[in-house]
């Protein structure tokens, strides 16, 4: 089995570096006035890819597209990046300036050609598909909306379709700190063989760990680490070795 790769999230609202608690925009604190300063940080502290989500993308507000390319104009990591990717020339623009892999959304239920044709145009291995569930139902729009599909479902819909992965958040969590959905993120596993990153809720490290057993590929954090909850660094590090849950 491979090493669980931890993946610290950036998410950038009106050019700065934001978390929200359930998606929120009303409930945005700003860490970082640049976004820059935490990616080059995690890259520092060993991150090997970072998630970005624009979200003034994602909620049709405009674009962070200046920030995102400076983001990977100044690391030496991977960049995948989230919000609002609803078109391919939108998709050709972020991978033009040199992002690695784009996650794709709300786009994918109301438009499934759309997905199928990326996957087709760009490769699997450049596309993400995201499952952003409440209740088991996959929320749309920034979160904002229900659409009428259940998680699983759509999982399937998304493997079907040939992405690479599977970006599972569950948006009750997400900021939170109140502990990743364990049970949902197991089914979701045994249900599909492409690989899972899961997000949403992670307070510390033994959540990372519990997390790693799901049998995901990767897990994304945001909240616990601008918080000073989990050390990115160490969590890197303990999952490298394998260490029991505490």
């Amino acid at each position: 089995m491979k090493d669980l790769i931890v993946i610290p999230a950036v998410d950038i609202m009106g050019g700065k570096c934001v978390r929200l608690v359930q998606g929120d925009p009303k409930k945005a604190k700003i860490y970082y006035d640049d976004p820059l300063e935490p990616a080059r940080l995690f890259v520092e502290q060993g991150a090997e890819l970072l998630h970005v989500v624009d979200l003034d993308a994602a909620l049709g507000f405009g674009d962070n597209l200046n920030v995102i390319a400076r983001i990977v104009d100044e690391v030496d990591v991977k960049v995948q990046v989230g919000g609002g990717v609803r078109s391919i020339e939108k998709a050709e623009l972020l991978f033009g300036i040199g992002v690695s892999r784009v996650v794709i959304g709300t786009a994918a239920i109301r438009n499934p050609e759309f997905l199928r044709e990326a996957v087709k145009r760009f490769g699997s291995k450049r596309i993400a598909g995201a499952i952003d569930s409440k209740d088991g139902v996959v929320m749309i729009e920034g979160w904002r909306f229900k659409s009428n599909m259940g998680y699983l479902e759509y999982a399937e819909f998304l493997e079907e379709s040939g992405v690479g992965s599977i970006i599972f958040t569950s948006v009750c969590r997400d900021g939170t700190l109140t502990g990743p959905a364990l049970d949902d993120i197991s089914v979701l596993v045994s249900r599909v063989k492409v690989p899972v990153i899961a997000s949403g809720g992670i307070r510390n490290l033994n959540d990372v760990i519990k997390v790693s057993r799901t049998g995901v590929e990767g897990l994304i954090v945001g909240t616990a680490i601008y918080e000073g909850k989990l050390n990115l660094k160490e969590a890197i590090e303990k999952v490298k070795t394998g260490i029991k849950a505490l």
